[in-house]
């Protein structure tokens, strides 16, 4: 699995699956400029590829009404991103999740209370649309 630490988060890609996992860091509060360098860091080590995401954001305990606006714009946190799943296990990261699952966007996202059934779904997710991106 490859793997780098970043700031406020560490970006982990399992290479056997192709999902690429990211996990941020303790008691992380998001402003604007921490969501983009949160993005450029998803985007510098996936190389700016599309990809199916499994996020941990248990430990997010804010998100400023601007940083949400950014993660949820197709060309800021939704860009490159083929399907979603997000990990949460606490209320307010639970709050969070819905709120990105529930943002209209061109693939769909799923909210995990546990990792093991956000990889079962995300991978399930990426069999069914395998065969759909190769018909373009």
């Amino acid at each position: 699995m490859k793997q780098k630490k970043y700031q406020h988060v560490t970006c982990s890609l399992d290479s056997k699956t192709g999902i690429f996992f990211a996990e941020y860091e303790n008691n992380l509060k998001v402003d604007l400029a921490v969501a983009k360098i949160i993005v450029a860091n998803r985007f510098e080590f996936t190389d700016n590829t599309p990809h199916y995401v499994v996020i941990d954001i248990s430990n997010v305990k804010e998100v400023t009404a601007e940083a949400k606006e950014y993660m949820q714009h197709p060309e800021g946190g939704l860009k490159n991103i083929l399907g979603a799943a997000f990990i949460a296990n606490n209320p307010v990261a639970e709050l969070l999740a819905n709120i990105y699952v529930k943002t209209p966007m061109d693939f769909e996202a799923r909210f995990f209370r546990k990792k093991e059934e956000a990889v079962n779904w995300i991978q399930g997710y990426m069999n069914r649309k395998k065969p759909l991106e190769s018909i373009d």
